[in-house]
Parts: C-alpha cells; structure tokens; sequence
C-alpha cells in the first residue's frame, strides 16, 4: 500500500528575485523522481555547453548567443542544484523514519570506507 505524502512545495531558487513565486518544487517527491529531473537539467546544460564548446559553428557565436546559452545553462544547473538538495533531504527523511522504525543505516562514506 502506497501513502500519499501531501506536498511540500518549496521555490526554485532560479525563481526568486523575480516577484511572486510560479515554479516550485515538491520536496516530497520520491528520491527517484527529483533524481530524474535533475539529471535530465544537468544533462540538457552539458549538451548546451558542448555544443558551443566543440562545435564547428561555435566560432560564429556572437556575444549575445553565448549569453543566452549561458543564462539557460545556468538556469538548468540552477533548478538541478535544488532537485540535489532536495533528494538529500529526501533521503535523510528515509533514513530517520528507517532509524526510528529499529532498522540500522550504514552511511560508509562518513565511516571512511
């Protein structure tokens, strides 16, 4: 059985400054689910910045090109820091509820391993 968490709708941060909030994030969203969108912003950024970094036509970029391809990587690296933050949150959640529950978490890399 499958329990609906309500929504936690936080900001994203590449949406503040500019008045009344219209993209927010469910920090409630499963691990999994904020993992996917995160990687498919870093991943469409990386293309972004490769294509003017190694492409044959990068040369005849002007300045404006590169603003507006750098103002939408950024932007999309922007949103995927916050999808990060909220995964880690995310999983710190599971690990208390899994701690309160009797089970043992095993976080290797603060034990050195």
């Amino acid at each position: 059985m499958k329990i609906n968490t309500p929504p936690r709708l936080q900001p994203l941060t590449s949406a503040s400054g500019m008045g009344e909030s219209t993209l927010l994030l469910n920090e409630a969203a499963s691990p999994r689910a904020l993992f996917e969108q995160a990687d498919s912003r870093l991943s469409a950024a990386q293309a972004m910045l490769f294509t003017v970094a190694t492409g044959a036509d990068a040369r005849s970029l002007d300045g404006q090109d590169v603003e507006n391809i750098a103002q939408a990587a950024q932007l999309l690296a922007s949103d995927a820091l916050d999808l990060m933050r909220a995964m880690h949150s995310a999983h710190l959640r599971a690990t208390a509820r899994s701690q309160d529950a009797g089970a043992v978490h095993c976080y290797c890399q603060s034990q050195g391993v």
